[in-house]
């Protein structure tokens, strides 16, 4: 039980800096004049706070929908289910800024992170 306490102390503070440096990035910088390095620290801290969030919420959901189990096993599921979904969200968005995203190119990416998730699903685990 203190395992997962510790995890999501973790990913609770890793996840408020991730916001406080996406706020921090939305308001301090123009990107009319800013560089290369504001934004990968944009769209890093985007994806940042984006998987912490989307992380809590699938393990928030997981841990309500069972009865009687240990939720520690949804933890490590979640986290890897939300940083899917965040690369696909920031990489659509980092595509839409470049101005090269169409609906092709969106499609394409969905069904390559869908396929991903359904790989780790189905992969055995060897112990």
């Amino acid at each position: 039980m203190t395992s997962i306490i510790r995890n999501l102390f973790f990913l609770f503070s890793i996840t408020i800096f991730g916001l406080t440096s996406t706020i921090l990035a939305i308001f301090n910088y123009n990107p009319m004049v800013s560089g290369l390095p504001v934004f990968i620290n944009f769209y890093a801290s985007f994806f940042v706070s984006v998987a912490g969030i989307t992380s809590i919420i699938i393990f928030y959901f997981k841990a309500k929908r069972t009865i009687n189990m240990n939720t520690g096993i949804f933890f490590w599921p979640s986290i890897r289910q939300a940083s899917l979904l965040s690369l696909a969200i920031t990489t659509l968005l980092v595509l839409r800024g470049l101005k090269i995203l169409d609906a092709l190119i969106g499609l394409s990416l969905v069904i390559v992170i869908l396929l991903s998730e359904l790989f780790f699903r189905t992969k055995k685990q060897f112990k």
